[in-house]
């Protein structure tokens, strides 16, 4: 589990799959994702497209237009008008001039901007994104300019100068900024009007030899990327380039035999870093299950470990399907993938595995603290059960016969008899009309560690009150292990503590008080293998309700958690399963965690201010499900 006060940039997922939607539908490409990343550029062969968090700042009308109009210049624009060989060749052969930095971002940016015209002249409903978007980098660049001009970073300055002038936007120059621009302006009038990939990259060669007569150092701040789909070798690595999906190189046999070591330098960014480093390979430091941030010193890579993952793929075979492992008394081991090449549990879970914990003889002590609970709940399960009868036997009490609407009855002659006559009557209910089944799911993640004697309690009316009406139901408990999860195997915990068939007896009820805060929780998963247990019951109306302290987090899950989560309710719910979730907050209900909880449930969901009040928001909860079943 993550907690959301530490999650100050969030992903809305809505806009998340309205992204990938538009990506997909401009590329024709049915593998093309989304990805958020430090800049945006497009891997084709990847098939991934990534947009800049530079967007993520802005009010919500202008980031989905940043965001919308780097998908049309990736997807459309790049993907179907660029020459990415050319655009490759080109920076490999400026990769030992001393203005590289300079070179490369004038190039990108030239392609971006012919790119940008390719777009609105083929497409002209575009325009408004760019708009938005020239609008706001405009205001970015000529901050940049000041600042680089009071630091005396000439080149970064004249780069930023050039962005504005292309845009019609009108500085003044400084020497020696005034000279330079004199030396390349034919160049760069040729640079608007290339109609082509080739035809920019020949003008960046003539820019290029005109660079060489200035004593300036290259630009040190870095506004694009580019990715590059051939291998890399490994000196290569820590060449200056800018962030990109790393590839993975196999040594050659000559390298193998070789004694001679060499020393390499990865280069990490942190965001309390002055300046990022020029390495492409950007580490993320608060990322990561294995990372230790408290200790000095490096450390051996661990299998599963995300940041060395770029390194080690190459340098050793995959392991496949091979999970090993013991498993624990009292634990029932499932894959929780069936068939081949399919994901029925989400693209994001295809490598979770069920385990299920079958319950304890409850102790003395846990019987002891349930009747402690139970007393506590005792008056809100009366109320509840008196209104859910009530209900009932008011509905059985109903008249059915002599009404003004409904069946026409056969005895007619009171049409002559009497002045307001009631001729009609409606058919009685059938008698099986608790047709219902319930299933609660509890997060019981490291995060309830606070949380969980309250959410006991909460669990304690849930239960006492459905046993009450005498519905069936089940409570279950759901964690992943951080410990043993791995790429290729993330073990899924469902601790059942009250099952199906055992809910209505009279002693069930204390192995509630068996559930315990545990580690990760992957909630989409989760969601799916219960739902599964819910279709093979045979009642009518099913019910899924989901206690849940924060945004899901697992191995390999953070990224996409809450996309997996949204899109395995709303699978959920097409099979007719009415999914209910319940979000405990930490003392204050936040904006974070509405906009996570609708996100995720839509309107069906409650966000409860803290655990202490987790039972009184149960009680209307419970009241109105009973209401629709009677």
């Amino acid at each position: 589990m993550k907690f959301l006060s530490f999650a100050d940039t969030k992903i809305d997922s809505f806009l998340h799959m309205q992204l990938i939607d538009l990506a997909k539908t401009l590329s024709r490409d049915p593998k093309m994702d989304v990805e958020f990343s430090y800049h945006s550029y497009l891997n084709k062969p990847g098939h991934v497209l990534h947009v800049s968090q530079f967007w993520m700042t802005y009010p919500a009308s202008l980031q989905l237009h940043g965001l919308k109009s780097e998908v049309y210049l990736r997807s459309y624009g790049n993907f179907f008008f660029s020459d990415h060989t050319s655009l490759q060749e080109a920076l490999q052969s400026l990769k030992n001039e001393e203005h590289f930095q300079f070179l490369k971002h004038l190039l990108l940016f030239s392609e971006d901007f012919r790119l940008k015209k390719v777009c609105v002249t083929k497409r002209p409903g575009m325009s408004v994104s760019f708009l938005e978007r020239k609008r706001v980098l405009l205001t970015h660049y000529q901050r940049q300019y000041r600042q680089h001009i009071q630091q005396r970073r000439w080149l970064d300055a004249f780069f930023c100068w050039i962005f504005l002038f292309a845009n019609h936007r009108l500085v003044p120059l400084q020497t020696p900024l005034k000279e330079w621009y004199v030396e390349l302006s034919h160049d760069l009038i040729k640079l608007n009007t290339a109609g082509s990939t080739s035809e920019l990259v020949a003008v960046i060669h003539d820019i290029k030899r005109a660079l060489r007569t200035f004593n300036e150092r290259d630009m040190m701040s870095s506004y694009l990327s580019f990715y590059e789909s051939e291998k890399l070798n490994l000196k290569d690595i820590s060449r200056e380039n800018e962030v990109k999906a790393p590839h993975s190189q196999t040594a050659s046999e000559d390298e193998k035999s070789s004694d001679e070591t060499e020393r390499e330098e990865m280069p990490s960014w942190h965001e309390e870093t002055s300046f990022p480093s020029d390495s492409f390979l950007q580490f993320d430091l608060d990322q990561g299950t294995s990372t230790d941030l408290l200790g000095e010193g490096g450390r051996k890579a661990e299998e599963g470990d995300q940041a060395f993952g770029a390194v080690q793929a190459g340098a050793k075979d995959s392991k496949g399907k091979d999970f090993k492992g013991e498993t624990g008394a009292g634990i029932d081991q499932t894959d929780g993938r069936s068939g081949q090449g399919l994901f029925p549990y989400g693209e994001m879970n295809r490598f979770a595995v069920e385990k299920k914990i079958l319950p304890k003889k409850p102790s003395f002590q846990e019987v002891q603290d349930y009747q402690e609970f139970k007393s506590a709940v005792q008056s809100s399960v009366s109320l509840l059960k008196q209104s859910f009868l009530k209900t009932i036997e008011h509905k059985k009490n109903v008249p059915n016969h002599d009404l003004h609407f409904g069946r026409l009855n056969k005895r007619l002659t009171r049409l002559l008899t009497d002045k307001n006559p009631r001729l009609f009557f409606k058919k009685a209910e059938s008698p099986q009309e608790l047709d219902a089944v319930f299933t609660l799911l509890v997060d019981c993640s490291a995060s309830m560690f606070d949380k969980m004697e309250e959410t006991q309690q909460a669990i304690v009316l849930f239960h006492e009150t459905l046993k009450a009406v005498r519905i069936p139901h089940s409570i279950v408990g759901f964690w992943e292990d951080a410990a043993d999860a791995k790429k290729d195997s993330q073990p899924n915990y469902f601790q059942e503590v009250i099952s199906f068939t055992s809910s209505l007896k009279n002693q069930s009820g204390p192995e509630i008080l068996q559930l315990e805060p545990q580690e990760d929780n992957r909630d989409g998963y989760s969601i799916r293998k219960k739902a599964e247990d819910l279709l093979r019951r045979k009642e009518k109306q099913k019910f899924l309700l989901v206690f849940s302290d924060g945004e899901p987090a697992a191995f390999d899950y953070e990224d996409h958690g809450i996309l997996d989560t949204y899109e395995a309710v709303a699978n959920t719910r097409k099979m007719g399963i009415e999914t209910l979730g319940m979000y405990i907050s930490n003392g204050k209900v936040t904006e974070e965690a509405q906009n996570l909880m609708k996100n995720i449930y839509g309107s069906h969901q409650v966000v409860v201010p803290s655990a202490a009040e987790l039972v009184s928001y149960l009680v209307p909860v419970l009241r109105k499900l009973l209401f629709r079943l009677s």
